[in-house]
């Protein structure tokens, strides 16, 4: 029997993949046995690697365990994390057979879009988990926002009492360089090259990484023909791949991270920019973020970041020092050594439980679940039309 099993995707990257190998580490790191389920979902049908770089490095560690859930059988364990709400809700292409004394099912993604829409529904989630691996779930939020929103489908799901937030190995996320210290300022941004985490229209994309005086832009992770499409111009931005150096090494060159995003898009977490904290970069933000980062950021509509971004130059030492605060507190709150005892709290149930706001009424909740429904068969029928 492990301790621990994670399920997930291996098709995953960015923050759900690098969520998920920081928790496996830490798991590791305090003497657990864990053992690795990769399940495959429809949801990343379109996605063509068997896993990811994230991924594919946990499969080098040796005291972790891939479990293979065709010729395993059944898998045993205390406490079993399921990654990622979509790939339950879309099904798994094979069954896990699981037995243990609890499952969680940790929300990396709301439940709800940027417009309000529901792209998918947690009690329909819960019933797939349950279908598809013989245990209940319990939702394990990342954050406040998510909390809040999982919220408006009690007590039709279970949500434990404490939140399961990204965490980080703190020995990686060290500043090597002090910012604002050259002549030329560098702004930038990095992530999963997806449209939805940009800004909508071309101008808007221009005025959330503007060019400056003295500046430059620094992104690693462009949809770049997308943007392309849309009529960005991108010919003076230094544009590095998604994936393809290490993500310390790169924020740690930016002076300020900057970043807004599509209205359809809503941010469950924003491990990027919890990223960018903890190397020391201040950071100017969509003000959507707000109610997960606090006062450790500056808030501006998109429009504004160039005003923002100007007054942080011609202030470093109070920009440095908001930074400071920033990277603090980050690691007080998602540093790896966080993670052993929240575990024995979820294993045990004895966490706080706290009382958190809906943000959607039953009613309108049913709502939205139906024309969540009548969006998926009209996307069937015409599927269907057009083979």
């Amino acid at each position: 029997m492990f301790d621990v099993v994670c399920a997930i995707d291996p098709r995953f990257a960015g923050g759900t993949a690098a969520a998920l190998a920081s928790d496996v580490t830490a798991f590791l790191d305090a003497g657990r046995s864990v053992g690795l389920i990769e399940v495959t979902s429809p949801y990343l049908a379109d996605m063509r690697a068997p896993r990811s770089k994230v991924i594919e490095a946990l499969h080098q560690d040796p005291r972790l365990r891939i479990v293979n859930a065709a010729t395993d059988g059944v898998i045993r364990a205390k406490t079993a994390f399921l990654h990622h709400p979509m790939t339950f809700f879309y099904g798994l292409d094979q069954k896990i057979r699981l037995e243990v004394e609890s499952a969680f099912l940790v929300a990396h993604h709301l439940p709800f879009r940027g417009d309000g829409s529901l792209q998918y529904d947690p009690v329909a989630t819960s019933w797939r988990s349950y279908r598809a691996t013989g245990a209940w779930p319990v939702w394990a939020p990342v954050s406040g926002v998510c909390r809040q929103q999982l919220q408006s489908f009690a007590p039709f799901i279970r949500i434990a009492g404490e939140d399961w937030p990204n965490v980080f190995d703190i020995s990686e996320w060290t500043p090597q360089r002090q910012k604002f210290g050259d002549d030329v300022l560098t702004i930038g941004r990095h992530g999963r090259a997806d449209p939805l985490k940009w800004p909508e229209t071309a101008a808007k994309v221009a005025a959330g990484l503007p060019v400056l005086p003295q500046s430059r832009i620094r992104v690693m992770g462009v949809p770049e023909q997308d943007l392309r499409d849309m009529g960005v111009d991108m010919s003076g931005w230094q544009i590095t791949p998604f994936d393809t150096m290490p993500v310390p090494v790169f924020v740690d060159e930016l002076d300020i991270f900057a970043y807004h995003y599509h209205p359809m898009w809503a941010e469950c977490f924003g491990r990027t920019i919890a990223e960018a904290m903890l190397m020391g970069v201040p950071c100017v933000l969509d003000p959507r973020l707000k109610p997960t980062f606090g006062d450790l950021a500056i808030y501006c509509p998109v429009e504004q970041a160039g005003e923002m971004i100007e007054k942080l130059r011609a202030d470093p030492v109070g920009a440095r020092k908001m930074a400071a605060t920033a990277h603090e507190a980050m690691i007080a709150r998602h540093g790896t050594g966080s993670v052993d005892g929240r575990l024995d709290r979820f294993a045990s149930g004895s966490m706080t439980r706290a009382s958190v706001r809906r943000v959607a009424s039953p009613l309108a909740v049913l709502r939205k679940t139906m024309g969540m429904i009548r969006r998926k068969e009209y996307f069937l029928s015409h599927l269907s039309a057009k083979q």
